[in-house]
């Protein structure tokens, strides 16, 4: 997306006095998550029959603790052997569930993302929100 479409989802945004809606009014919930010690093929079953392209992993308290995409899983299958454990980002770009419209847009834009987990204090995901929820609420919720 080229800056001046980004500033005008933006102004658009703004218009339909939509901005401040908190990501927690169009998140996706409840969300699949996935252990540390799921393997490469199951990964692959899971994004396969719920039809993800990512998931966050989580302790055995279900505190999160990382993400897996498709492209990681790609990688993996491709030079590894598919019983092999899942390996994972650490580094996770989170929100929390009062996260407005305008950062989340912000957010996809500066960093490329697809999706990200929203959570709480406590590092507990509450649900994930995609760019296509993002694009669904403007859609349904504004003028444009």
């Amino acid at each position: 997306m080229s800056d001046s479409n980004h500033k005008k989802i933006l102004d658009q945004v703004h218009q339909a006095n939509i901005g401040e809606t908190p990501v927690s009014q169009y998140m996706d919930t409840p969300v699949l998550l996935l252990k540390s010690d799921f393997s490469i093929k199951s990964t692959i079953e899971i994004f396969r029959t719920h039809h993800i392209s990512g998931a966050p992993i989580v302790d055995y308290q279900d505190k999160i603790i990382g993400v897996i995409s498709e492209h990681d899983l790609l990688i993996q299958a491709a030079s590894g052997q598919l019983s092999d454990h899942i390996i994972f980002k650490t580094n996770i770009t989170s929100i929390h569930p009062d996260t407005t419209l305008k950062e989340v847009l912000v957010i996809f834009y500066k960093q490329k993302l697809k999706w990200m987990p929203i959570i709480n204090k406590e590092n507990y995901v509450l649900g994930v929100v995609s760019r296509i929820d993002v694009l669904n609420f403007i859609a349904t919720h504004s003028d444009l």
